[in-house]
C-alpha cells in the first residue's frame, strides 16, 4: 500500500514539474510531452487498485458475540448465526446447523467442513468470509450481514 502511495506521489510531483514547466515556457517539448505520458498511465491504475481494496478490516477490533451474531446472506446462500451459539446454513458447502464460537474475528462451526471461516468488516458492513484463504485477495465467497 504504501508502495502504491510512493509511486502516485513521485507522480504527481514529476507532473507538478512539467505543470510549472509548461506554465512559464507556454509549451513542453516532444520529450517533456512523453514524459507526462509515461508518469501519468500508472496513476489510475494504481488508484483503482487501492480503491477496490478501500474499507476491508480483516483482523477488526469489535468481534464480539453481539457484533457478529445476526443473518448472513449473499443471493440464494445464508447463514444464520444466533446469540445462543447456534447456526443454520443454506446453500453453503460444507456448513449445515450446529454450534459456533469465535476468537476474536476467526469463527469456529462445529460438525462442518469450513476450514478457516472469518468475520471482517467490508465497506463498513460486517461480513462473513466462510471459505477465508487470506488477505491476498481470493477471499471467495462474501455473506453480508441483514
Amino acid at each position: 500500500m504504501f508502495v502504491m502511495l510512493g509511486v502516485v506521489g513521485a507522480c504527481v510531483v514529476i507532473l507538478a514539474i512539467l505543470g510549472i514547466r509548461l506554465a512559464t515556457r507556454r509549451r513542453l517539448s516532444r520529450r517533456g510531452w512523453i514524459a507526462a505520458a509515461i508518469v501519468f498511465l500508472p496513476v489510475p491504475g494504481v488508484i483503482g487498485a487501492m480503491v477496490g481494496k478501500i474499507g476491508t478490516e480483516y483482523n477488526p477490533n469489535d468481534a464480539s458475540l453481539q457484533r457478529i451474531a445476526g443473518d448472513y446472506t449473499n443471493g440464494d446462500r445464508s447463514l444464520n448465526l444466533r446469540m445462543d451459539g447456534t447456526y443454520s446454513s443454506s446453500n453453503l458447502k460444507g456448513l449445515g446447523s450446529g454450534t459456533w464460537s469465535h476468537f476474536d474475528w476467526n469463527l469456529t462451526f462445529t460438525g462442518s467442513s469450513v476450514e478457516q471461516p472469518r468475520w471482517i468488516i467490508r465497506r463498513g458492513r460486517p461480513t462473513i468470509l466462510p471459505y477465508y484463504s487470506g488477505a491476498d485477495g481470493s477471499d471467495g465467497l462474501a455473506l453480508t450481514k441483514k
